[in-house]
């Protein structure tokens, strides 16, 4: 008797074990993804071939492939919308689903080919996040230290990014507040109308 309560307590503690094994291999694997898309993206800005504003067209898309395999963009899209996306006819949101994808990508792109170049970065740990995981990041300058959160998602097949939190200001957020002063004097039409305009201006 005494035999079978003591394997059952061994059992109980391997569990606990086990799950705390895999709770941090899920969470490293957050971290490693996001360390992996900003080391790419470091390699992009630094390549000795790709340097100066001749190359900055080849490097821009390189970054927009990181982004692309990197991003939830449609998740990040129907959020930004918030409760205006249950508004939206098909038609509307099919509309709207790759204006933002393209002017997120383009906008975020941008941002690494104006401010990214060899950081160090560190990265203090992960917490939970709802039902998602923050990423924390600091980029370590000599005169400042800047905080980037990364809000990742497990899915199937992969760990995806679906925010980005610069300096405690979300992108998500950003959006749903532009979106949402717009939508409250025109409609959803002068938007999209809007987000085409802005698209095929596309990077400088």
């Amino acid at each position: 008797m005494q035999s079978s309560k003591t394997w059952l307590v061994l059992f109980a503690c391997l569990l606990l074990v086990l799950g705390a094994h895999t709770m941090a291999q899920a969470q490293s694997g957050a971290t490693d993804m996001v360390r992996s898309v900003l080391d790419k993206a470091m390699d992009i800005q630094t390549n000795p071939q790709l340097q100066g504003q001749a190359h900055r067209k080849e490097r821009a898309e390189l970054i927009q492939k990181i982004m692309s395999e990197s991003f939830l963009t449609a998740e990040m899209a129907k959020e930004s919308l918030k409760d205006h996306w249950g508004k939206l006819s098909q038609g509307q949101r099919s509309q709207y689903l790759p204006l933002f994808t393209a002017i997120f990508i383009d906008s975020y792109t941008r941002k690494v080919l104006d401010f990214l170049k060899k950081e160090t970065v560190d990265y203090p740990g992960e917490v939970p996040a709802g039902k998602y995981t923050k990423v924390r990041t600091i980029i370590m300058r000599t005169n400042e230290h800047i905080p980037v959160d990364y809000i990742a998602e497990k899915t199937a097949r992969k760990w995806m990014i679906r925010d980005v939190i610069i300096d405690g200001i979300s992108t998500i957020e950003n959006y749903q507040n532009s979106f949402d002063r717009f939508l409250k004097t025109q409609p959803f039409d002068s938007l999209i109308q809007r987000m085409a305009t802005q698209k095929k201006a596309g990077l400088e």
